[in-house]
């Protein structure tokens, strides 16, 4: 009876330790899990991998605690500068012109290789030369959407002054084209395949004329100083995601259709265009940050200047996940 009693007081004494134990790193694992707040330009193909890093908690995995908040660019430099933010979901002419123009800032990791853009018109509209003179929405001015559009047309023998160029917002672009309060529209998926089937008109595949890697991660010198073990835990939980999307197609089809608020066959249409664009081992290039600052020059702004690469863009960490991870970079 005595043994017995003993047994029992020895098993209840493991599972206090063991219970103690668990308490212990839960709380550990809770005091490690740094919050992190992020904004977007627009819920769209651009930020697949933050909406499937959140859904499938590869942030939790990777200790983080990740708030998406949906801003303009310019909104987000300034909030970005305040503290309100830590890092913007971009890598393009607006995040780069504000680094050149002097806010403390550098582009840490792409998200893809390739623009996604098209200029859509109504149907009554058949050639840019129509367009002269109407209404172009885009997702905002100053910001990738405008700059690539404006090298589109002077590519297609257009001049971009020739057009009215509004930034409406990417949400609000297929409204405004199906209401007739723009003639034609700058979009990308999954709004451009919706648009497609709407009847709208291709005019201009914008991505064909602009090598501009689109998408990615801006962040504060002084959070890459102060703050780096987070911002690799920050980048190797995108580049998971950004792997588990290209690894599962059903996965990934299943995750557009939610955050992208798209039917099945658009949701279809866009992993195959996300396949194409997405870059490897998301470690910002030299080529990539050149393409950049030439779209900028090509419309009037830093011309003459040579950026180097260090000015705008610090690889370092994009290049240690990137190994670790097994892809071969330099």
């Amino acid at each position: 009876m005595r043994q017995a009693n003993s047994r029992q007081a020895l098993v209840w004494l493991v599972m206090i330790c063991v219970g103690c134990l668990s308490a212990e790193a839960r709380q550990a694992h809770g005091q490690e899990r740094s919050k992190v707040r992020i904004s977007i330009p627009s819920a769209s193909i651009c930020c697949l991998h933050l909406f499937a890093a959140q859904q499938w908690k590869v942030f939790e995995e990777n200790g983080l605690e990740a708030e998406i908040i949906q801003m303009r660019p310019q909104a987000a430099n300034a909030a970005m500068v305040s503290g309100d933010i830590h890092y913007f979901a971009g890598v393009g002419p607006n995040s780069v012109a504000a680094t050149l123009r002097g806010m403390p800032s550098r582009a840490v990791w792409f998200a893809s290789d390739q623009l996604i853009y098209s200029l859509l018109s109504r149907p009554e509209f058949k050639t840019l030369k129509e367009l002269r003179s109407k209404r172009i929405g885009v997702g905002g001015l100053g910001d990738t959407s405008e700059v690539s559009l404006k090298i589109g047309l002077e590519a297609s023998g257009e001049n971009p002054k020739d057009f009215v160029i509004l930034g409406l917002g990417s949400p609000n672009l297929m409204n405004a084209l199906e209401s007739g309060s723009v003639e034609a529209a700058q979009l990308n998926p999954p709004f451009l395949f919706y648009a497609k089937r709407r009847g709208l008109r291709d005019l201009l595949n914008i991505g064909s004329h602009v090598k501009m890697p689109p998408g990615g991660l801006t962040t504060l010198v002084s959070t890459i100083q102060n703050r780096p073990a987070e911002m690799r835990r920050l980048i190797r939980s995108m580049q998971m995601a950004k792997r588990s999307l290209l690894q599962s197609r059903e996965k990934g089809i299943e995750l557009m259709i939610r955050y992208l608020k798209v039917n099945r066959e658009t949701a279809e249409d866009t992993y195959v265009e996300y396949q194409k664009t997405v870059s490897g081992s998301g470690v910002p290039s030299r080529e990539g940050i050149e393409q950049i600052v030439k779209s900028l020059q090509s419309l009037g702004q830093f011309v003459g200047r040579k950026v180097a690469f260090e000015e705008v863009a610090d690889a370092r960490f994009a290049r240690e996940v990137a190994k670790e991870l097994g892809h071969k970079v330099d």
